[in-house]
């Protein structure tokens, strides 16, 4: 499967990070968490990759280029990337009382945000966009006349992982920690929106898990956001 040799989603490019600059790719994560009968019983956690991770990954996973994943497609992507994820403990921690713990396998889900949903904030286009480079002197007088059949520019798009854990009991209060140890990838709760509640109203905040943390570069540590959610 053509698939095969580029993808093992996150996990697989963990595998060179030592010898790659830090971090390389840039994820923008949501939380969600899904409560039923007044407690927690599941939390979905959402990660849309920066638009040049995500068209290298996109490229091998849409295999027939429609610019959607398919149920086929998204289990294909899933038997990979799932598979590798899990001898790293899904770069996920959970609390639900007085320790972190690593959670059991989820429910994988996959789907390309067109137009992009997530532009890091130093992120413009380049000439090496996909869709192909910007044609020399465009908009001058001289240039080359427009090919009326060629296939418009791909705007930025995002790869979004959705992975949903169950929760090994039903819980009041629920605290979700992620982070790539090698910092190979950045992975940052979304600055507007970190967090979704389902089901239920509850009370969330942001902080810094000093137990979970990458140092990459010795001397400066980056710490995971956490994000923890009670219900009343």
């Amino acid at each position: 499967m053509r698939a095969a040799a580029l993808l093992g989603g996150l996990a697989a490019a963990l595998l060179s990070a030592p010898a790659l600059a830090h971090p390389h790719v840039l994820i923008s994560q949501v939380v969600r968490f899904v409560a039923s009968d007044g407690a927690f019983t599941h939390v979905e956690v959402e990660w849309r990759f920066d638009p040049m991770a995500s068209e290298l990954e996109i490229a091998a996973a849409d295999d027939n280029r429609d610019g959607q994943l398919s149920p086929k497609e998204v289990k294909a992507l899933a038997e990979l990337a799932v598979g590798e994820l899990k001898e790293l403990g899904y770069l996920t921690w959970i609390n639900t009382g007085d320790k972190d713990f690593r959670p059991k396998a989820p429910v994988f889900n996959a789907r390309i945000a067109n137009p992009a949903i997530f532009m890091p904030e130093d992120w413009a286009p380049t000439a090496d966009m996909p869709g192909g480079p910007m044609p020399s002197g465009a908009g001058a007088k001289g240039a080359a006349p427009k090919d009326k059949h060629a296939k418009p520019r791909q705007g930025p798009r995002n790869l979004v992982y959705t992975l949903r854990y169950a929760l090994p009991q039903p819980a009041k209060t629920v605290a979700v920690s992620v982070i790539d140890p090698e910092d190979f990838v950045r992975i940052e709760l979304d600055k507007k929106a970190p967090w979704e509640i389902i089901g239920g109203d509850a009370t969330c905040a942001v902080d810094k898990n000093n137990a979970a943390k990458s140092e990459y570069w010795p001397g400066n540590p980056f710490f995971a956001d956490r994000v923890t959610c009670k219900l009343p």
